[in-house]
């Protein structure tokens, strides 16, 4: 069905795309919001933690490495179970789109382009994001390839910036409030950035498999991670918990905290840019995960034919699934912990244990 292929390099960078994401901007107020001024810690302990998550979305893989999730679901499910846990992920792939599209609006909306209507910004995303389709996953592949050193750059550029002002008494009073708003913020952290890329899985059978394939993966995720964390910090060192966890999008704040020599200032929009293309290829995989499962779900021939009404529902879904940015945040994000872990925990383990099961049957 899909006649793409990308490399493992390729596959790596985007799980850094994939991990950082939407994330950028929003993390280090949803860390704060929780952990306070011991944010920090929770997102350090995340990294281990995120790529002990990823190790196992990459062991079940390994049950059968050339089926994506929706297939390896109905080989071990059945055709009675199978439909049912796939159209489960499929809506979690639309949704999880949907959502990262009206994130997209509604920053450009408010924080750049204030005159033009979120819905239109919304429209001119969705179409984007059908034309990366008709392009195919090589062509987005290598593109990720491209944009990698841009984004590298602006994020050391921004951090070494920010240096001179960074105050590290803004993270005292260490551990205040005990023990576990930390291991809260911890959950928080392998939950969002790490638990979301049990998308791959959809992926991952399409990639040109070699001896370092989840070594490269793991890097990736780690990668990701540190840049994520390096964020989370910087802003509680120069912003402070408090700012950090009141502000919408305390990262692109940051940024207007620069100036070196009245010159180097303003850089807003850099981060805007880089923010825009990684939650670019975050989008993309989602979407093409949704329109791939769906078209192996109801055993379509081809999923192409499926692209143009996936890319008008996600704009639809985009509209509805939030009257607004604070409800989002104050609906929407604490249960989709939940929502996360199930599909890239406790779904994966229960996979890998019926598969056990059933291949102990077969030696018996």
């Amino acid at each position: 069905m899909e006649k793409g292929r990308i490399s493992v390099e390729q596959a790596a960078v985007l799980v850094i795309f994939c991990t950082m994401g939407d994330m950028i901007l929003i993390i280090p107020s949803i860390f704060t919001h929780i952990a306070k001024q011991d944010a920090w810690i929770s997102t350090l302990l995340s990294i281990p933690a995120g790529c002990a998550l990823v190790w196992l979305l990459l062991r079940v893989n390994e049950l059968y490495p050339s089926l994506t999730l929706i297939e390896t679901i109905r080989k071990i499910l059945g055709r009675w179970l199978a439909p049912v846990v796939s159209i489960w992920y499929l809506f979690y792939f639309v949704i999880s789109d949907a959502i990262y599209i009206r994130e997209f609006g509604d920053f450009y909306s408010t924080q750049t382009y204030v005159l033009t209507p979120l819905r239109i910004i919304i429209l001119l995303a969705a179409i984007m994001l059908v034309y990366a389709f008709f392009t195919g996953i090589e062509a987005l592949a290598r593109a990720s390839e491209i944009c990698l050193p841009f984004f590298v750059i602006v994020t050391i550029t921004v951090v070494a910036f920010l240096i001179p002002e960074i105050d590290f008494s803004k993270l005292k009073p260490m551990m205040e409030d005990g023990i576990l708003p930390v291991l809260h913020g911890t959950l928080l952290g392998v939950s969002y950035p790490f638990g979301e890329l049990v998308v791959f899985l959809m992926l991952f059978p399409y990639v040109k498999h070699s001896a370092h394939f989840k070594k490269s993966v793991l890097t990736g995720t780690l990668i990701g991670g540190v840049l994520l964390s390096l964020f989370v910090i910087i802003a509680l060192l120069v912003l402070g918990p408090f700012l950090t966890e009141s502000s919408v999008y305390p990262s692109y704040l940051l940024t207007s905290k620069i100036n070196v020599f009245n010159f180097f200032q303003r850089m807003e929009a850099f981060i805007a840019a880089i923010w825009g293309l990684s939650l670019f290829f975050k989008s993309f995989l989602f979407l093409y995960a949704f329109t791939l499962g769906t078209a192996q779900t109801f055993r379509l021939k081809d999923y192409r034919s499926f692209i143009l009404p996936a890319g008008m529902l996600v704009y639809g879904l985009s509209i509805m699934v939030a009257p607004n940015i604070i409800y989002y945040f104050d609906t929407l994000v604490p249960f989709w912990v939940d929502w996360d872990l199930t599909n890239s925990v406790i779904i994966p383990l229960c996979l890998w244990g019926i598969y056990a099961i059933k291949q102990k049957r077969k030696q018996s």
